[in-house]
């Protein structure tokens, strides 16, 4: 690379902090984070700097902004936990680093904290960035009364590109100048013996990776030092017989720093967790853990329902299978160099896992496995190589009917529904990009701004595979996404409810759709907030299933979320025939004992028999409304009507299935379900937590009298997201169907499973 491309790239890095505060004072403007965590302190009064920097906040997406609330709450509890369990074992004196700091306000939300604490050890606190940014940085600094007046008093440096004192210095320093480093942080009173923790907030990710391997053995030369580094991994998604495939989340993230002139470097490097532990090893460091940030945000961010409920309340929000998907892409890494005591203090040296109570929890062996973590979500450097390699005996083979069965489809959507009527397919709503807005065949990665709700439908051929799209018209349904659609017992109609046609825009209604009669509006109400009710009150992202109950044809509607985003535990059928709802009352309780099914969403139900060969549903795993938490559970639900209280009544067992070795089923939502006879049903997609589903993990059959599952295998590996898809079976051809499903990165771009997919059953 030339001089003048170096010099391009480093002026875009820098850049990047202008993208990260913009995206933290959202947060802060929205009420995400406590101003100072000092009471009495509010945002009007608060040194945080969001507000100097960006007076004019730019609300950013709540995806973005949830992800941006777990990194910067991250960060933040590991840096107080830091300089508290120092305070806590007695040390007098030790020293935050901050790399790469940009605007980043930690040095004065902790003086401010500080000094309302009154703390007694002493604290260096060393910022380091481009020597162009601290300018900036200064300048800002003095400029505003509030900040200026948390400067140090009588600083031994102070010009206008640097401060050097006893407790806070800025510093202009490339960090690949380590010789520039090692003087600055000499000035700033940062010698060996010291504890010292140092902070890397998405900043090494951006060097070559020898230059940042620089950087960390740095840092592991200091005695008592402790390193917190978060920046992007790549867990490892499916491996197939021959080469290692990249999720399309990975492949987008990675085009989209390549356009931007920041190219994550250190990434091409060391991807998983695996590779990065070995890293630590090498460089210099005795310990180290390392968690993605889905399971960190599990165990302290937001480890409580009311944690949950809170951020929940600021934003509408429903992006879960992005964020999900980011926290699998990005982790936090403690090392340390610290001995058991320290042998210049001859004080323990800080363990900060231990102090936030985190410690615990990562040796728990039985509680990991039972939030299903694996190498790719924690790993340390005490801990051999885990193989979560599945067993082949719990693998069965099956067959593409066709990997590409529609030859002119293009679909690019997602949250959609899927019916087979005969001989042909119907595709309805979602969201995505209608059929002008893209080149056909073309691989499309576009922006949110150009996916829209759709209400068109697509009709499929099943017999030759061609695709057609047929117009939307005035008298059909409004556009919507995540809604149902469930095809009458005779097989002659669709039903279609509810779904949401924007952030908090949520449809109540039923409509009927047939070849030949087009759209019939059933049924619609307002959307309602209420408790109990006796008709739905406007869902999406719930299921609706046809069945018999008491001996008449009911369409069940289970789960969903609600306009305010709380999750349904309510229970409705629709008689098609009359038009009319009845509301099933859950049995238990009646004698007033506590619900047993949750509120959950973004779940799976087809009907099967029970034991007396009446019609119920098997519910698969979903997210539970009250902490997010995604379910590996699977329920049998049984609806029916009595001339008792209550005349409508509904109850839910717990299965508890597990492979024949005893594994778990890995826990998913955004999936779909599909019954093929009364004793198979096949789980296809979805997105898992706290890390990724593997390649193998895709595709289970669960059994349900047996109570076991086993993983499905296709013949041939086929990229497929299944996410946000939609599948039917295909008895006339003994085949399932699958079309559609995509996801989207950061707003960086969009991908599709535009063409479809067949296997045979």
């Amino acid at each position: 690379m030339s001089a003048g491309q170096d010099q391009a790239t480093d002026l875009a890095i820098q850049g990047t902090n202008t993208s990260s505060i913009t995206s933290k004072r959202s947060l802060e403007r929205l009420g995400y984070l406590d101003p100072c965590h000092v009471p009495g302190v509010t945002e009007q009064d608060s040194p945080m700097m969001f507000k100097y920097v960006v007076p004019k906040p730019s609300r950013r997406s709540p995806v973005i902004n949830r992800a941006y609330y777990q990194r910067t709450e991250s960060i933040r509890v590991l840096v107080e936990g830091w300089i508290e369990e120092c305070e806590s074992k007695g040390i007098e004196q030790c020293a935050v680093v901050s790399l790469g700091c940009g605007f980043d306000p930690t040095y004065f939300r902790l003086a401010t904290l500080r000094k309302a604490k009154e703390s007694k050890t002493k604290l260096k606190y060393i910022d380091i960035d481009y020597p162009t940014l601290i300018t900036e940085r200064l300048y800002m600094v003095r400029t505003q009364d509030t900040l200026r007046s948390l400067l140090p008093q009588n600083p031994t440096v102070d010009d206008v590109g640097e401060i050097v004192s006893d407790t806070y210095s800025c510093l202009g320093i490339d960090l690949r100048n380590l010789e520039m480093l090692k003087k600055g942080l000499e000035a700033a009173g940062v010698v060996p013996g010291l504890p010292v923790l140092v902070v890397s907030e998405v900043v090494l990710s951006y060097l070559e990776a020898a230059e940042s391997d620089a950087v960390i053995k740095f840092f592991a030369a200091y005695p008592d030092a402790t390193f917190i580094l978060h920046e992007q991994c790549i867990p490892t998604f499916d491996v197939d017989d021959e080469q290692e495939n990249l999720h399309p989340f990975a492949s987008t993230m990675f085009r989209h720093f390549q356009r931007t002139m920041t190219p994550l470097k250190t990434l091409q490097e060391y991807r998983s967790l695996q590779d990065h532990r070995e890293r630590f090893k090498v460089l210099g460091w005795s310990k180290c853990d390392l968690l993605n940030m889905n399971l960190f945000a599990d165990y302290v961010t937001m480890p409580t329902a009311e944690e949950h409920q809170r951020v929940s309340l600021l934003e509408s929000f429903d992006e879960h299978d992005e964020l999900y998907w980011i926290g699998a892409y990005y982790f936090i890494a403690v090392a340390s160099t610290g001995p058991e005591t320290s042998s210049v203090q001859g004080k323990k040296s800080p363990d900060v896992l231990e102090h936030i109570g985190l410690r615990s929890k990562l040796q728990d062996v039985t509680a990991l496995s039972a939030h299903h973590v694996d190498q790719e979500t924690y790993t340390n450097l005490d801990d051999e190589f885990i193989d979560v390699t599945i067993s082949s005996d719990l693998i069965t083979d099956i067959d593409w009917a066709k990997q590409c069965p529609f030859q002119d489809l293009d679909i690019n959507r997602k949250g959609h529904t899927l019916s087979i009527l005969g001989d042909e397919a119907f595709v309805f709503g979602g969201f995505g990009l209608d059929a002008e807005d893209h080149q056909e065949g073309a691989k499309v990665f576009q922006t949110r701004g150009q996916q829209t709700r759709l209400n068109t439908i697509m009709r499929l051929n099943l017999v030759d595979g061609s695709a057609e799209t047929l117009a939307a018209g005035s008298d059909g349904p409004a556009p919507r996404m995540y809604h149902s659609a469930a095809t009458s017992l005779d097989g002659s109609a669709i039903y279609v409810y509810g779904g949401r046609d924007g952030p908090s825009k949520v449809h109540n209604d039923v409509w009927r759709y047939s070849p030949n009669g087009g759209w019939d509006p059933l049924w619609r109400a307002r959307v309602s907030n209420e408790g109990e009710s006796p008709i739905p009150k406007g869902l999406f992202k719930h299921t609706a299933s046809m069945m018999t109950v008491g001996g008449r044809e009911m369409m069940v509607i289970l789960g969903g979320r609600l306009d305010t985003g709380e999750a349904n535990s309510q229970v409705w059928a629709f008689d098609p025939q009359e038009c009319q709802w009845g509301h099933f009352t859950w049995k238990s309780l009646q004698n007033g004992q506590q619900q047993p099914f949750p509120g959950i969403f973004s779940h799976s139900a087809v009907v099967i028999p029970d034991a007396n060969n009446q019609d119920s549903l098997l519910v698969v795993g979903g997210i539970r409304g009250s902490d997010e938490k995604v379910l590996n559970t699977v329920w049998r639900v049984s609806l029916g009507v009595s001339e008792e209280e209550p005349n409508c009544w509904v109850e839910a067992k717990e299965l508890d299935i597990m492979t024949d070795s005893g594994d778990p089923l890995p826990p998913r939502f955004g999936h779909t379900s599909i019954a093929l006879d009364d004793d198979r049903v096949w789980i296809m997609g979805g997105v898992s937590a706290p890390g990724l589903l593997k390649w193998q993990e895709t595709m289970v059959e669960i059994r349900p009298r047996e109570s076991t599952f086993q993983y499905l295998r296709a013949s041939a590996f086929k990229e497929l997201v299944m996410v946000g898809h939609a599948t039917a079976l295909d008895t006339s051809r003994g085949q399932i169907i699958g079309v559609g499903g995509g996801g989207t990165c950061f707003g960086f771009g969009a991908w599709w499973d535009a063409t479809g997919w067949a296997l045979l059953v």
